[in-house]
């Protein structure tokens, strides 16, 4: 068996509303996803949704039949109105939207391809890859040159992620592998104001549980943020800008210090846009903990719980890439590292699938005080795009 690897759009003219629905679809898969993760209440969850979903649309375009139509369902495309058609041409103006100038933060989005010099790839595939994806094509040897191409890989994850993810791959590579597709993604944004670092003081956060706690540097700011608190949910939001407005850092903070696994399983993407819907901007006295998570997932079980199997084996069909039957997928793979302080936060994605003290005031603003776990998410307010999304439960 020949195996590929994805490392975390294709060309017919696509109208906005087809990239809306690219949007609601990555979107969608993100919140099923994040459900779909298990045993984590011991560790803290990170992963860009984006970088998964664009990895899997690389998938999709070549695979056929069964495999296909659970791609197809498995990645929200369905749920969300899109066509076959509208799937390959909204992609890549998708991204390139994404990626607008207009923002005032630093977001990147690159893919590539290391393509075994014993696969050829179908001349349709190839041409999708490099015009939709914007991909670069590397010809390697993963059976006589492993070294070479794990050091190919590596380097060029780090140069993407400006150094943020030094190497996506450890050890020796499967010499089986016949292409890795990969995906990388880079995120880094001031806040809109920032936090006063002579205020940043070690307070108490509780760990998963409600029982443990730690002393963490904590930011203190009163800003004007995007601002609701659900009674019904039992949850406090709060919606802080990066510079320009046009990305922010939205958390989720359960009212119970130990509520926020409840909140996870039960959040929705409808249950998140209801939420956001409420926000209101206005004074909030904030208080956050610095972090830097590291995560590395091999996300096979998630993806299978969310019924994409066939890729993975049994009557795999991705003759899209190469003409024949004989691609799967061998693991799917990211690792994802975001750091928060006073300036702002900095954000990196990889994904790889292998086939193989506050001041009184007169009516004091509400305290939105992070010490305990909260969900977070960092997205685009302007096309609506969930780019990571992280569970914090220990720092």
């Amino acid at each position: 068996m020949k195996y590929l690897v994805t490392f975390l759009p294709l060309l017919v003219l696509s109208s906005a509303g087809d990239e809306d629905k690219v949007t609601l679809a990555n979107n969608r898969f993100c919140f099923e996803l994040l459900q779909s993760l298990e045993g984590f209440t011991e560790t803290n969850i990170l992963f860009s949704p984006y970088s998964v979903s664009t990895a899997m649309g690389m998938i999709y375009i070549g695979a056929r039949g069964e495999t296909q139509r659970e791609l197809f369902q498995g990645l929200g495309y369905s749920a969300s109105g899109l066509t076959h058609e509208q799937v390959l041409s909204a992609y890549g103006p998708h991204t390139s939207r994404l990626q607008s100038p207009q923002s005032n933060a630093t977001f990147k989005v690159a893919n590539a391809g290391a393509i075994d010099e014993r696969l050829a790839l179908e001349e349709s595939y190839e041409n999708t890859l490099t015009t939709s994806f914007k991909a670069d094509l590397h010809k390697v040897e993963f059976l006589h040159g492993p070294q070479a191409t794990l050091n190919l890989i590596n380097d060029w994850v780090k140069e993407k992620t400006d150094g943020m993810i030094m190497r996506l791959f450890d050890g020796q590579l499967d010499r089986s592998l016949r292409l890795m597709l990969l995906n990388a993604i880079y995120f880094k944004g001031s806040w809109n104001r920032p936090f006063d670092k002579t205020l940043t003081e070690k307070r108490q956060f509780f760990k998963f549980g409600g029982g443990l706690r730690t002393e963490v540097d904590t930011m203190v700011g009163r800003f004007e943020v995007g601002y609701h608190m659900s009674d019904q949910l039992r949850v406090a939001i709060a919606d802080l800008p990066y510079v320009g407005h046009d990305f922010s850092m939205t958390v989720l903070l359960p009212l119970k210090k130990d509520g926020v696994e409840q909140l996870r399983r039960n959040l929705t993407l409808d249950l998140f846009q209801s939420l956001a819907s409420e926000l209101r901007g206005r004074e909030v006295d904030v208080l956050l903990p610095k972090f830097k998570l590291d995560t590395k997932y091999v996300i096979n079980e998630p993806l299978i719980r969310l019924g994409i199997r066939k890729i993975f084996g049994g009557g795999t069909d991705l003759s899209g890439i190469n003409g024949d039957t004989d691609l799967v997928v061998n693991v799917v793979l990211q690792k994802t590292v975001v750091e928060v302080n006073e300036e702002g936060s900095e954000a990196a994605g990889a994904t790889g699938a292998g086939l193989m003290p506050l001041s009184a005031a007169v009516s004091p603003p509400p305290v939105f005080r992070v010490d305990h776990p909260f969900l977070f998410f960092i997205r685009n307010t302007r096309t609506k795009d969930i780019l990571f999304a992280g569970q914090v439960n220990k720092l």
